[in-house]
């Protein structure tokens, strides 16, 4: 009887017990997003290769437009490293007169790069909803995802263009000389 005991109230303390120590183990705290970073880059890489053949052929794509945006953005660098250093060579006479065309060119870029981060923002969503539909082989789903994020991509990068085009007003304001350097159309 005293064994009977014993191992039923052992039972009792191990059935109260684990569920106890497994609560009192930390939860691993949420990985922000890198700055400037994607979230979708803070999961574990995608195996594109064990993806059906349609959705491969979409990745392609992705690279294509994250090409084109590499090579703008270094642009957008470049051209607003030019304005800065034209900037400083503007007598104050000089800035005085330019400061309400310049306005509008800055206004309608900070309008671009508005609408960039809410695109951003909604195909953050998008690639979640991608990963969970990958991760459940829901293979129809995740195509169409895809497409989502290669669509709003391809609106950031038309923004992007805009950005440029916009910098390339802006420096050809500041210094006409550099109108032969500077094709607006480019």
């Amino acid at each position: 009887m005293k064994n009977r005991l014993s191992a039923l109230l052992a039972l009792i303390l191990l059935t109260i017990s684990v569920p106890a120590l497994a609560l009192a183990e930390p939860t691993p705290a949420p990985v922000p997003a890198p700055k400037g970073g994607h979230f979708h880059e803070q999961r574990s890489p995608l195996d594109w290769k064990s993806y059906p053949a349609d959705i491969q052929a979409l990745k392609g794509q992705l690279d294509q437009i994250r090409t084109e945006q590499k090579g703008l953005f270094e642009q957008m660098k470049s051209q607003n490293e030019t304005i800065r250093e034209v900037r400083k060579t503007l007598s104050p006479d000089k800035q005085k007169t330019l400061i309400k065309p310049a306005k509008q060119l800055i206004n309608q870029m900070k309008a671009s790069r508005n609408e960039i981060r809410s695109l951003r923002s909604q195909k953050h969503e998008a690639w979640d909803s991608f990963h969970e539909h990958a991760e459940g082989k829901q293979w129809s789903s995740a195509k169409s995802d895809l497409q989502t994020i290669i669509k709003q991509k391809q609106q950031i990068l038309e923004k992007q263009r805009t950005i440029v085009k916009l910098q390339k007003q802006l420096i050809t304001l500041i210094n006409p000389s550099q109108q032969s350097h500077v094709h607006i159309g480019d």
